[in-house]
Formats: structure tokens, sequence, C-alpha cells
């Protein structure tokens, strides 16, 4: 029993150290140039050791993705539970992007060219956090704090002009965060569409 949990703590410690040295991979080369045979020799495992834990490319970049967004969902769960602040849950999601802004600027880059079921994958993982974000605005309209609007309209909105940027990141920035420079223009027009007209 217990070489059986030392073996499984292994293929743990194993599993997570390959998407660590695949997240890294795919931050410098995209996900669509680099091989699975590039990430097992950065790995100094072999190849066929890479396959018994992800049997595809995109496997691995949908557990990198998984351990991402769990991450900030569970942040973001923790804000709306205590708040309901949509302008904290913004400022939370801008943040956790910045700090992992050189992965999602390859994903909002690439994901045009991804197969429909990597794509839809992503999407439906986007999605998840774009929920928080449809719940919280209602809640506001619902207490009359932003004006009534169609909510997934201004949701779009924001997630759009933030793929925008991280898509064209090497366009906008030479060095440093495309969502820090833009950052105070995002949030001051995404809340300009939810304030109330003055009577």
């Amino acid at each position: 029993m217990e070489n059986l949990n030392k073996r499984q703590l292994q293929k743990k410690k194993t599993r997570n150290y390959l998407l660590e040295v695949a997240k890294t991979c795919f931050i410098k080369n995209g996900f669509l140039k680099t091989t699975t045979s590039e990430i097992a020799e950065k790995a100094s495992v072999a190849h066929g050791t890479l396959f018994l834990h992800f049997k595809t490319k995109e496997a691995l970049i949908v557990e990198i993705l998984d351990k991402e967004l769990e991450i900030i969902s569970h942040q973001i769960n923790k804000i709306t539970e205590q708040a309901e602040n949509l302008e904290q849950l913004l400022e939370k999601y801008l943040d956790f992007l910045e700090e992992q802004e050189d992965l999602f600027s390859v994903l909002a880059r690439e994901l045009p060219f991804y197969s429909e079921e990597l794509r839809r994958k992503i999407l439906f993982r986007e999605s998840v956090i774009r929920e928080h974000f449809h719940r919280t605005i209602e809640d506001g309209i619902n207490k009359q704090i932003f004006r009534a609007c169609e909510v997934s309209v201004v949701v779009t909105f924001l997630f759009a002009t933030i793929n925008y940027y991280l898509s064209l990141k090497p366009i906008f920035v030479e060095t440093g965060s495309v969502i820090k420079k833009f950052r105070k223009s995002i949030v001051s027009t995404f809340f300009l569409m939810l304030e109330k007209e003055e009577n």
C-alpha cells in the first residue's frame, strides 16, 4: 500500500512537472509550433513517458488551462461570495491575466487556428468565467446600480476587448504587460457602458 502511494505521488509529481515544461514551451514557441518530442526532450523524459500521462498535445494545453482557470475561478468565487462587487471582480480577473499574460496572449493569437474541438474546450472554459460577470451585472441591474442593458453584449464586449489586446500584444508593447498598459481604458470603457443616465 505504501509503495502504491509512493508510486502515485511520483506519477503526480512527474505529471505536474510535464505540465510546467509544456507551458514554458507553449509560451516560448506557441502551441502550434511546439511538438510533443520537444516537450519530452526539454523535460528529459522518453517520448513515450509523455504519452503515458497525456494522450495528445491538445490534452496538455487543456489541462494547463484548467489548472490556471481553477485558480482564478476559486478567487472569483470568493469575491462574488464576499462582495458581489463588479469592479473588484474585474480588477481580480485583470490581475490574473497580467500574471499569466504570456500564456493567454499565445492562446488569443493562435485560437482561430486550433482544431474545432480544442477551440470549443477553450471557449467553454472561458464561458465559466464570463458567467460570473454576467450574474454580477444582472444583480447590479436588479439593484439599480447599473442601467438596464443587454448583459451578454456588455460581457462579450469586455472579453473581446481583452482578447484583442492579448492577441496583438507584440504590436502594442515591446516589453512589459499589454493588460497593464490598457487596463484603465478597459475598466473605464466597460463601466461607461453600465453607467446609469443622469435624470
